[in-house]
């Protein structure tokens, strides 16, 4: 039986049991307060959808090897759930040096190319590969994820990560799928610091929305205060 980690090799050396179940919340001037999860809980979350999905194959599951190539995205790309159950195979631009998603019809039915780091593409190809074997189809319209009953849908996904954040104890009111995506654009812009480059990734209409993630967080404040007049 093949192994999950042979079809999408993955390395992470987090520690579910030294995590701070808390949330972590962004206060905003207006709206509701924005969600996101910290790096080691992103971490925490990826690798125990792995782990899951090769003890699932071990029985003869395949659904875990779905489960983790769209955990893999969700958490690389920082695209919404409506736009990775619309993806199709050929929206996957990862041939001929390219490295990237094509959303179709993102918001405001809008279409954008989103870039995604070379592990993602690497793991997307192999993924490609293994549904050509076992005979799912791989042609440009054909979609991605499917299910048994034909193409999974947004809430199928909203389910899946439901059920890994509660084994993590990371589920709770307002901190959800669409956490992912608020986690994806609070890490790119700290490791950035250009809005500019978010807001095309994330496919704002507008500098506005993107702000959110360019406050200050409070892990960043004790970094810059760490040394402050220390001898």
């Amino acid at each position: 039986m093949q192994n999950t980690a042979k079809i999408i090799p993955f390395n992470s050396a987090t520690n579910v049991e030294n995590l701070n179940k808390d949330a972590n919340t962004k206060i905003v001037q207006y709206g509701e307060p924005v969600k996101y999860f910290r790096r080691e809980e992103i971490q925490a979350l990826r690798r125990i959808v792995r782990e899951q999905g090769e003890v699932a194959l071990l029985r003869g599951n395949v659904t875990g090897v779905r489960e983790w190539m769209a955990v893999d995205i969700l958490s690389t790309s920082g695209i919404r759930v409506a736009e990775i159950a619309d993806l199709r195979c050929g929206d996957l631009q990862v041939k001929n040096g390219q490295s990237s998603i094509f959303i179709r019809c993102g918001k405001g039915r809008k279409s954008r190319n989103v870039e995604i780091p070379l592990t993602t593409k690497q793991h997307i190809k192999r993924f490609l590969k293994w549904k050509a074997s076992r005979g799912e189809s791989v042609q440009h319209d054909s979609h991605l994820f499917q299910g048994q009953r034909g193409p999974m849908k947004s809430q199928a996904f909203q389910l899946m990560v439901k059920k890994y954040l509660k084994l993590l104890g990371l589920y709770e009111k307002r901190k959800s799928i669409h956490s992912l995506r608020h986690s994806y654009g609070t890490q790119l812009y700290r490791q950035c610091k250009d809005i500019r480059v978010v807001q095309r990734q994330l496919g704002h209409e507008s500098s506005r929305t993107t702000e959110i993630y360019a406050a200050i967080l409070p892990e960043d404040v004790q970094q810059e205060i760490r040394c402050l007049w220390s001898n």
